[in-house]
């Protein structure tokens, strides 16, 4: 049995999910449940009245104390009105906190405020199979997510679906999913989608994915959940800085999170964590950031139906059925730069050095959002693109982006990314956390010109302005006391407007619905983008009764030409060699020993490369003979550590795994940062430098959580290394602590798979 949905959610009526307040470290916890509860219903009426019919807000619990928070918010929040969302299952229930069915049952019975359910971070990454049957291969989460989908269809609650990595890719390929994919499709108008945008890996084929689901019919609407945890996972700092990573995300990239949505047409969005959202040191971020890319996008209207998506969609990639891992392998060799070689990622949105740039924003404005389709696309879906790609069609990113390119024009737009689709236009620095200044070129709507006020011949005034050939029709704009008004409650086609009586302080403006363009170019420097509205043009300048004219612009109109700090951050930014960063102290050129700083960094960089490149004689070329590391290891224990990292090295001795599993306990596609953070000692012949040392790698022998090789592994990830000038040139004379042990990599050699 099916109930029609609580709420409508639609491109003209997108969903906004906030977490409930729960303040950062657990400040919140002395109020007490109840105390909670009651800043919750606070914080609910202190929502914009414009913002408030388009919110849910979000609670969850946890087993420990069994879902206490839950019992106590849920009746106040049924009693005040708050319509909530409730989080049902998280963390991939390692820490048991999923919420029975009877438990969830009894909710939705009892409280009818709640209009959502969700799950969040449960992989259904599993490649097993079952002779008996899809019904059979389900693994634990997959069955509980299929449950859940019903009961919200039973009772006519949306199911918020948030999940990060490959996770959507393997719902809607992995053989143990087929079950869970047809509950799906048979209740698509209930279930989004989301791509959480926590985990700094697997971004791109994560979103993809969820924007697959949703353009296969799959499900009628997806979305994405923008994090500040992204950039603490990241281990990004300050801007241009990393480790240690930090929550203080800027409030700019909130934004960006929903415009990396909105232009794919998504329809529910969502913000995490609570602190950054109500009233504290973070909900800046909120007013300043979530709100105003919220209004935009809704009361503008700005948001593509699928059918404007798909216009500017001529390419999809549809996933393969998958019984085993190394079927999946194949996807993320197309897919996914962090578990594979990304091949057609690479090709396309272009990937900068991954320790220093965490990919989510692509970098070339000529290629927009791809659907991964689901396995069980319909014919008459896949009928609809230009090409449709599937493993194999592509061995290398060179000829990806030949391939692509045949579809996908060469287009004169600067070197920011830029997309327009339906009537939104937008554009957005490439770089997440680097400054390097990029150009944007765009034709966006004429505005109206020469805006005068006259006399009417009475005591009225009248607004007066240009018609410019392609002009359709006007509203007129009034702001008093810092409130902007429309003063047309039609668009009208005239070019002139009769005023009412007119107050001091009064301005007026023009906007023009109009098919008549002007460029717009501007530099945008890091975490700047621009929002335009293709249908009708910016305001024109805002004229007082005195004749006087100002220039004021809607959010995300215009940015702010780059500050002193910003211009000296790109120049420093670009003088940095690849193991420097905004931390890294600068080399002085009267510095005496510069000469030795700047070589001894170029060998960290080839160091850098060689792993990268999982060039292993590379790699071990860079140590001195006598190498050693506190406990009297040498050079022949940190050469064992790296073969039992590197997949390329095992792979011989593992080929029946590689067989019977479909994978091997090694990894591929390393990302290494090494960073400079202080010059200790210098001499002509020696040195020790304080690093970050962080690598990670993909592939490994199950898909999770052992797939990703992130070392260091709850370690310090700082080391001094020694360095010695020989006749072979510097080497690493030693490091304290060794960067890898061979014991660094048990933790990460166990399958798990979900079950």
């Amino acid at each position: 049995m099916k109930t029609p949905l609580k709420r409508a959610i639609c491109p003209s009526h997108p969903l906004l999910i906030l977490m409930a307040p729960a303040g950062q470290g657990g400040h919140l916890a002395t109020r007490g449940y109840t105390g909670e509860a009651r800043f919750m219903v606070e914080c609910w009426h202190r929502l914009p009245d414009d913002i408030k019919p388009h919110v849910s807000i979000q609670i969850e619990g946890i087993c420990d104390d069994h879902f206490r928070r839950n019992e106590m918010l849920l009746p106040i929040a049924q009693a005040e009105g708050v319509p909530i969302t409730v989080q049902v299952q998280t963390n991939n229930s390692d820490l048991n906190d999923t919420v029975p069915m009877d438990t969830v049952r009894r909710y939705v019975d009892t409280y009818s405020c709640i209009d959502g359910l969700q799950i969040a971070e449960a992989s259904q990454r599993t490649f097993v199979s079952h002779g008996g049957g899809p019904e059979y291969s389900m693994g634990r989460n997959a069955r509980y997510a299929r449950d859940i989908i019903r009961i919200c269809g039973e009772y006519g609650l949306f199911m918020s679906w948030q999940l990060m990595s490959e996770n959507f890719a393997a719902i809607g390929c992995s053989a143990d999913n087929e079950a869970l994919f047809d509950t799906v499709c048979e209740y698509g108008e209930y279930v989004i989608p989301m791509h959480e945008m926590n985990c700094e890996f697997a971004k791109y084929i994560d979103h993809l994915s969820a924007f697959g689901l949703w353009f296969s019919g799959a499900t009628a609407n997806w979305g994405v959940e923008a994090q500040s945890w992204y950039w603490s996972d990241a281990g990004l700092s300050t801007p241009g800085s990393f480790e240690p990573g930090s929550l203080d995300m800027p409030g700019e990239m909130y934004s960006i999170m929903f415009m990396l949505g909105a232009v794919g047409g998504a329809t529910a969005y969502s913000v995490e964590p609570s602190w950054d959202i109500w009233p504290g040191p973070g909900e800046w971020r909120f007013r300043d950031w979530v709100v105003p890319t919220f209004r935009r996008l809704v009361s503008e209207r700005l948001i593509p139906e699928r059918h404007n998506v798909a216009k500017v969609t001529p390419v999809a990639y549809h996933l393969p059925r998958c019984e085993r891992p190394i079927q999946f392998h194949a996807i993320s060799d197309d897919l996914d730069f962090d578990h594979g070689a990304g091949r057609l990622i690479r090709g396309t949105f272009g990937v900068y050095d991954r320790a220093r740039d965490p990919e989510l924003i692509p970098n070339d404005p000529r290629f927009g959002w791809f659907p991964v389709l689901p396995a069980k696309t319909d014919r008459s879906v896949l009928g609809q693109f230009q090409r449709v790609l599937r493993p194999g069609d592509v061995d290398s990113p060179e000829r990806a982006r030949e391939l692509m390119g045949t579809y996908y024009p060469p287009i004169d737009r600067g070197t920011a990314w830029s997309q327009i689709v339906g009537d939104l236009i937008f554009a957005v620095n490439t770089h997440e956390n680097w400054f390097v200044p990029e150009e944007v070129r765009l034709q966006i709507p004429r505005r109206p010109r020469d805006v005068r006020i006259e006399s009417a011949g009475t005591s009225q005034l009248r607004l007066r302005w240009d018609k410019a050939e392609g002009d359709n029709a006007y509203r007129v704009w009034r702001t008093r006391d810092g409130v902007e008004t429309c003063l047309t409650e039609n668009p009208t086609t005239e070019t002139e407007f009769l005023l009412a009586p007119v107050e001091q302080g009064d301005q007026f403006a023009v906007s023009a619905i109009t098919s008549a363009t002007e460029e717009f170019a501007q530099t945008l420097h890091l975490h700047q983008f621009l929002v335009f509205n293709r249908a009708e043009s910016r305001r024109s300048e805002w004229v007082n009764a005195a004749g006087d004219k100002t220039e004021r612009f809607r959010f995300a109109e215009s940015v702010p030409q780059g500050s002193e700090y910003v211009l000296e951050a790109e120049r420093r930014c670009a003088g940095c060699l690849p193991v420097q960063d905004l931390t890294s102290p600068p080399v002085a050129p009267d510095d005496p020993f510069s000469s030795v700083k700047l070589a001894i960094m170029d060998h960290m960089a080839k160091w850098k490369s060689f792993v990268e490149a999982e060039d292993l004689d590379g790699i071990m070329g860079m140590y001195a003979a006598d190498y050693s590391e506190p406990d009297g290891r040498g050079k022949d224990w940190v050469e064992a550590a790296f073969r039992l990292v590197l997949r390329r090295y095992m792979e011989s001795q593992f080929a029946r795994l590689v067989k019977e599993w479909g994978a091997l306990p090694g990894w591929r596609n390393p990302a290494f940062r090494l960073l400079v953070r202080e010059w200790k000692s210098v001499t002509n012949d020696t040195a020790e430098v304080l690093v970050v040392a962080h690598m990670w790698a993909g592939g490994g022998p199950e898909m999770e959580p052992s797939d990703m090789f992130n070392h260091p592994f709850g370690r310090p990830h700082t080391t001094v290394m020694r360095w010695r000038r020989t006749n072979q040139g510097w080497k690493i004379a030693g490091t304290d602590p060794a960067f890898l042990r061979i014991e660094d990599t048990a933790i990460f050699r166990f399958r798990y798979q979900g079950w």
